[in-house]
């Protein structure tokens, strides 16, 4: 699956406009693609479950698989995993979302 840009302010706005409906897009979206970077056949199911559900708990292991496959393909990346648990636990899950697409919005101009 090929890694889609997406502008941070408008994923944000899109989804106070739409009351949060284009914030589970945007979520199913970060997981599938963080998770291709692994293992390209991955669907990611359980990744966007937990993150639909649990979502400090999804976008950790996001961020996890992301990890791994870029350090499999020898591209530079931080793993931030555990930032992200962190600031899910604490109530600001959106910044670690925020975050995540950071990371891919990188490895799609890569």
């Amino acid at each position: 699956m090929a890694i889609k840009q997406r502008n941070i302010v408008t994923c944000i706005l899109l989804t106070l406009i739409t009351c949060g409906i284009y914030g589970i897009y945007w979520m199913i979206m970060l997981a599938k693609e963080s998770v291709s970077v692994k293992d390209p056949a991955d669907s990611g199911v359980l990744e966007i479950v937990l993150m639909l559900f649990l979502p400090f708990l999804g976008i950790f292991l996001c961020e996890k698989k992301l990890a791994e496959g870029c350090a499999d393909k020898g591209i530079a990346h931080t793993d931030n995993s555990v930032l992200y648990l962190i600031l899910g636990l604490v109530g600001l899950g959106i910044v670690g979302i925020c975050m995540l697409q950071s990371d891919l919005n990188k490895l799609a101009t890569a």
